[in-house]
């Protein structure tokens, strides 16, 4: 079964967390950041391919397997457990960072992906975030979005702010076909915006049944609609 909630929570902790894998290219599975011949093309990390994915844990919690966006299935060459993935037999959303070896994909990193399942929301919260790209998986099962979000310290327990997706209509198109319309829920929930950081979400489109998808997403430039085909 796929991790996913309709909400997804952002605590500045967490964030704390994502940014340093960042910065030290999200190595997991490595003890260090830095890596003497990356300059020269020669290092590690000078083959590293990053992708979206959906990972599988077994039995024992460790990740053996993910398949991409464009349906590739990867058997993991270095079997791990990651605090990311944090159940055993289950799927997991992530940017996984890796090196294609004859065995399969040698893990490198990853950074966890939200997954924002569509659904109605009545209290519609549309604060504004910083949108960095949308795009369709070359499978059409999810319609991927890289944000920057605003956050701050703070010592309110309560200032959580909550990422979700609302599923509003499903129009018919003057040729026959249908589009599903979405709208990025967004609550700053009185979260202090002293600096901002990159997240990953995933909606899924599998149920979509429609031909295309219109997101609609209030950024601190306006509304911007972004339409897919996936039929």
């Amino acid at each position: 079964m796929m991790s996913d909630k309709y909400w997804l929570n952002i605590r500045r902790r967490w964030y704390v967390i994502g940014v340093a894998l960042i910065t030290c290219h999200l190595s997991l599975i490595t003890s260090s950041c830095t890596q003497d011949a990356y300059d020269k093309g020669e290092g590690r990390y000078s083959q590293m391919v990053a992708e979206m994915a959906d990972g599988y844990t077994a039995a024992d919690g460790r990740v053996t397997t993910f398949v991409t966006d464009a349906d590739e299935r990867f058997t993991v060459s270095n079997p791990f457990t990651s605090k990311l993935m944090p159940k055993a037999d289950t799927v997991y959303r992530a940017v996984f960072y890796y090196n294609k070896v004859e065995q399969g994909a040698e893990v490198i990193g990853l950074d966890r992906v939200g997954v924002i399942t569509p659904r109605s929301i009545s209290d519609m919260k549309t604060d504004p975030v910083r949108l960095e790209s949308v795009w369709l998986a070359r499978s059409h099962r999810y319609l991927n979005l890289s944000v920057w979000l605003m956050l701050g310290a703070t010592d309110d327990e309560e200032a959580v702010q909550k990422i979700g997706c609302h599923r509003d209509t499903l129009m018919v198109n003057a040729d026959g076909t249908s589009t599903l319309h979405l709208r990025l829920y967004h609550d700053q929930a009185d979260v202090p915006q002293y600096y901002s950081a990159r997240t990953y979400m995933s909606i899924p489109l599998t149920e979509a049944e429609a031909d295309s998808v219109a997101l609609t997403i209030n950024t601190y430039d306006g509304l911007i609609e972004k339409r897919f085909a996936i039929r």
